[in-house]
């Protein structure tokens, strides 16, 4: 996930009510735990750059004998970035290029036998990452916004695995 993509998930969270870290990282591992690149420290990082850049306040609370937390709320400057954000991302076409395509085009270079357990590790790998973002749809509202990145997802998947059915068969015409 790109360093922009990060901000404007957590200044898009923000946006709707101030929140302290926990409260972040529970909402993030309770609704986006398939978002790669947005674990607890790396979220924590980027609202103290945000801080920095003016795009967040942070303030100091304790509640009871709990320990004190940060609590981040989003500033007129960060509604701003947050705006000009929104609008570079859904503009942006960004297909998600990756490395596997690489080794697919030296796929003769193995064994048939091997090759083909390599790609169902392949095939294993997106099924459990589909699942995850099947069960992370279940608990989201079909009214937010936010389930249309998750079935967006979800159809990728889908055309990897179909992707994975093409390979199987030419290495079926190419033993």
């Amino acid at each position: 996930m790109r360093a922009e993509d990060r901000k404007l998930l957590l200044l898009g969270l923000l946006r709707n009510q101030a929140m302290h870290g926990y409260q972040l990282h529970h909402f993030l591992e309770e609704h986006l735990d398939f978002l790669p690149g947005l674990k607890a420290p790396t979220a924590y990082y980027t609202l103290e750059k945000m801080a920095e850049e003016g795009l967040v306040v942070a303030h100091s609370e304790q509640a009871g004998n709990r320990p004190r937390r940060q609590i981040y709320a989003i500033t007129p400057a960060g509604e701003a970035a947050f705006q000009q954000l929104l609008r570079e991302n859904l503009a942006r076409y960004d297909p998600g290029e990756s490395g596997d395509d690489i080794g697919i085009g030296f796929l003769e270079s193995l064994p048939d036998p091997e090759a083909r357990a390599y790609l169902a590790r392949k095939r294993a790998a997106i099924l459990e990452r589909s699942a995850r973002y099947r069960r992370a749809l279940e608990r989201l509202s079909e009214d937010s916004s936010m389930h249309l990145s998750v079935r967006h997802c979800l159809r990728r998947f889908e055309a990897d695995l179909a992707w994975l059915d093409e390979i199987e068969a030419w290495l079926d015409r190419h033993p």
